[in-house]
């Protein structure tokens, strides 16, 4: 531009306006150039990221300790916020914020007063972008949360919609999520608001600014101080230098919020990884010792499991029993691993659950939580706990999937299903199954690969006779394999296979032993201490013929 004011245009030099032309051309096309490479080497960088982190991020999702459900979902959303933001127009602008000080000193080469202008534009700019940053920090976090809250609540309305429709609380939870909503709103258009304030300010600043430039630099000029073409220059440097934070403060929501999501997700990282390297043990025998083990209520002194102490020796089948409430569920999940105890340990063949590889332990381990979780996946791979993406699909794989359908009194049933072993379960709760066929697929994953420790929780609560008389057959099956089970139940028949009670009562144990001394008739008039005041039992208390109304799963049954 100096050029073509300050030589072409005076000497009316149509040969050098041509060759001043092609080098704009050629320049422009270099900048092109290296702006798209620039941001191939982001999303080179961003995909890089995706395959070095997410399978950390991941497997700490999976197996932190102390972190609440709430915390593991969010943890993948900021790590997607975070690497979404390294190819958005924020991160470009803020590459480009170091050549402002570059744009300044080439002001100040035009004349000093320019420079200094320059200058001051740029402190004014930085000093509303920070400005913005204060104001709209705070409300960008609660956004975010409230966001989130809102989402997660719909999501859940969407899961239950069958009960919501039977219960008729459509239009109880319509409204109610619509004033989630109207809030929600409300608070963006507050930040909308303020954020946009602050950009207008920017704007203008920046136009007031450039016009300043001009108007400096024609008196400049007046004065013989700049030659003509300096009065555009100045005005284009000190557009360029002032673009960078005017992008930035453009793009402040997403750099607040990759902000937000660096520290959620630096946070997250921090807690305790339970996935640590171990070293490899022998396949577990089957013995069990619980030493003093005892569990809180989450965000409570309420013991759940209070001093529980007990062996369960190889092969043997031991029954847990005891009223809703007592902790059977919460017992289970702490000796599958499932639960971290805050005080005691439960050891299998001696070491520690800590000291075991929770991969390995667990390949040896069946666990069936009280409301069994299917994957939107086929029968297939939530059997075989999708092995075929740790191992390669072979016919020994299908083979182990068969075997323990079978043993599970699954198999037939799942041959009824449309497209058998590979019909796909839906997204919906259960995955369109009903709680009995959830739950014989559920106890088939369960003894997939013959493990020879099993963690079942109220395995019968759903099934008829015929599947109870199934389930004590596996039982059977399961005892002669020498595999060491703990069952809870509330029903007397699976009593039949076991060869030990152990009953629970307010989180506390009141009794364990043989079955045959448990369950022995107690002569007449002889009360049961365990039982409620006024109250003569015989055999193990607290066990129906009937099987109980199914429960939500949580941390206490």
């Amino acid at each position: 531009m100096l050029q073509v004011y300050d030589r072409v245009v005076p000497t009316r030099g149509d040969a050098t306006l041509l060759v001043l032309t092609l080098i704009l051309a050629v320049s422009l096309i270099v900048f092109a150039l290296l702006d798209a490479v620039r941001m191939r080497l982001l999303l080179r960088a961003s995909v890089r990221l995706e395959k070095q982190a997410a399978p950390n991020i991941l497997h700490r999702i999976m197996g932190a300790s102390g972190a609440t459900p709430i915390q593991r979902a969010q943890a993948m959303r900021d790590f997607d916020t975070l690497r979404g933001v390294m190819t958005g127009p924020a991160i470009v602008a803020i590459f480009d914020a170091p050549w402002a000080p570059i744009y300044i000193i080439i002001s100040y080469l035009l004349h000093p007063l320019i420079g200094l202008l320059a200058l001051v534009a740029s402190i004014l700019l930085v000093a509303v972008a920070l400005a913005s940053d204060f104001a709209t920090r705070k409300a960008v976090a609660e956004t975010t949360v409230r966001s989130s809250a809102a989402y997660r609540s719909q999501d859940y309305s969407i899961t239950a919609s069958e009960t919501v429709r039977a219960l008729g609380m459509r239009g109880s939870l319509v409204t109610r999520h619509l004033l989630e909503r109207a809030d929600l709103v409300r608070r963006q258009g507050d930040l909308a608001s303020s954020s946009g304030l602050f950009l207008a300010t920017t704007k203008f600043l920046r136009m007031l600014f450039q016009s300043l430039a001009l108007a400096l630099g024609a008196y400049l000029a007046i004065h013989q101080s700049i030659s003509a073409g300096s009065i555009f220059a100045a005005s284009l440097i000190l557009g360029r230098a002032l673009q960078p934070v005017e992008q930035i403060l453009g793009a402040m929501k997403s750099v607040l919020s990759a902000r937000n999501a660096y520290r959620g997700l630096d946070d997250f990282c921090r807690l305790p990884d339970i996935t640590v390297p171990r070293t490899t043990l022998p396949a577990p025998v089957g013995l069990i010792e619980v030493d003093g083990i005892s569990v809180r209520a989450p965000g409570s002194d309420r013991e759940l499991l209070s001093d529980i102490r007990f062996t369960v020796q190889p092969g043997e089948i031991v029954a847990l029993v005891g009223p809703s409430g007592a902790g059977k569920s919460t017992l289970l999940r702490v000796l599958a691993g499932a639960l971290e105890p805050d005080r005691g340990e439960v050891r299998i063949d001696g070491a520690r659950l800590s000291d075991w590889n929770g991969d390995e332990l667990g390949r040896n381990v069946g666990y069936m939580p009280q409301t069994p979780t299917l994957f939107p996946a086929n029968v297939h791979s939530n059997i075989s706990r999708f092995s075929m993406f740790s191992e390669t699909p072979t016919e020994h794989l299908d083979q182990k999937v068969v075997h323990a359908a079978m043993l599970a009194g699954a198999h037939e049933l799942i041959l009824q299903f449309p497209q058998g072993y590979e019909t796909q379960l839906s997204v919906r709760e259960g995955g369109g199954l009903s709680a009995g066929q959830r739950q014989v697929v559920a106890l088939a994953r369960a003894l997939f690969g013959a493990p020879k420790i099993l963690f079942l929780d109220e395995p019968n609560a759903h099934l008829d006779a015929s599947g109870e008389t199934r389930l004590m057959a596996t039982l059977r099956t399961l005892k002669e394999a020498g595999a060491t089970v703990v069952v809870s139940t509330h029903r007397t028949g699976l009593l039949q296979a076991v060869d030990k009670i152990l009953l629970l009562r307010d989180g506390k144990v009141q009794m364990f032993g043989p079955k045959d001394e448990l369950t022995r008739p107690r002569p007449a008039g002889v009360e049961d201490a365990n039982a409620p005041s006024g109250r003569q039992t015989e055999g193990v208390p607290e066990i129906s013929n009937e099987s109980d109304a199914p429960k939500s799963e949580g941390v206490q049954q």
